[in-house]
């Protein structure tokens, strides 16, 4: 009988002591983790968006930065991290498809995090060389539609978003050309600007300071809508309807993460994003926010993993 009262007793205090544990949440530091180095992309996202929600959460939130393996240590490392809401991931959609295209990875993209929001994505966009015939999605697809396997496009790697992308397009458009890869982004467009190539997937970032010297020609961009700021580029999915290849970046947590600590990091997130200052950053540097509450993401994320698992299989097996 003692014994029964002593281990009730016990399992009471646990959860007590969890729940104010969860009530007090945060208490010390946040982490973030990154699976980019320092000064890149990600990191910058992450740096920008940490120090607005550690205004919101009253503690700081600090980037780490775990580099390699193609982005696939980071969620690796967060995947078996503490499911108490200090150790975040700031993901991207290449992470959550890397099965698909390098294979076995210490995570599984659903099964190992929850979804805490979506923070932005991050537009591609169609570029040409400025001696190619064509200036808009329309006439891409008529000039490739007539010429047949005589184009080729820029990719910057096997693999990459950028390339599925120019796979995608080619299955959702009905057309045919053939992809060189490249070691990397800033490559790839050297490649359209000298003529190498005739077209290329690359950021609109990247693409729109290009374009602005006059170095090449903006096609098309891959989000459904237009982009802000660029409203007079086409949408790929004029010509392929439905098409939607943008890059998205969010924020997870290791599964079994309390529901109450969640709540609070998603209520603290939404407001960090509604920041004007801090959306105004993430749309300097090529970004579109583009908040998800975590349901909102769960929803989504499993059609985004399987349509771009899909297009990896197709393409990595030609």
């Amino acid at each position: 009988m003692l014994r029964t009262l002593i281990a009730a007793v016990a399992a009471v205090s646990l959860q007590t002591g969890g729940a104010l544990a969860q009530d007090d949440y945060p208490n010390k530091p946040v982490t973030m983790v990154v699976g980019f180095s320092a000064g890149g992309g990600m990191d910058t996202l992450g740096r920008l968006v940490a120090e607005r929600l550690g205004e919101e959460l009253g503690q700081q939130v600090v980037v780490e930065n775990r580099p390699g393996a193609g982005g696939t240590i980071a969620p690796g490392y967060v995947a078996t991290a503490n499911a108490d809401g200090y150790t975040l991931y700031l993901g991207e959609t290449a992470a959550m498809i890397a099965p698909a295209v390098i294979g076995d990875v210490a995570y599984d993209p659903l099964g190992s995090f929850v979804p805490v929001a979506q923070l932005a994505v991050a537009p591609l966009a169609l570029v040409a060389n400025n001696d190619v015939p064509a200036s808009n999605m329309q006439e891409f697809v008529d000039l490739l539609k007539s010429k047949p396997d005589e184009y080729f496009y820029a990719s910057s790697g096997v693999g990459t978003l950028q390339h599925l992308a120019g796979e995608k397009l080619k299955n959702d458009a009905g057309i045919e050309m053939e992809v060189v890869h490249f070691q990397g982004g800033a490559p790839s467009v050297k490649a359209v600007i000298s003529g190498e190539v005739a077209f290329g997937i690359t950021s609109l970032n990247a693409a729109s300071a290009q374009a602005e010297g006059g170095n090449l020609k903006v096609l098309g961009v891959t989000t459904l809508d237009p982009v802000p700021g660029f409203e007079d580029i086409d949408t790929i999915s004029s010509v392929a309807d439905g098409f939607d290849a943008a890059p998205r970046q969010f924020i997870m947590a290791p599964a079994e993460t309390p529901q109450a600590v969640l709540d609070k990091l998603g209520t603290a997130i939404e407001a960090s994003m509604q920041d004007e200052q801090l959306r105004a950053d993430l749309s300097s540097r090529g970004l579109v926010p583009t908040y998800l509450t975590a349901q909102e993401l769960g929803d989504q994320l499993p059609q985004v993993i399987e349509t771009w698992s899909e297009v990896a299989g197709t393409a990595l097996a030609n």
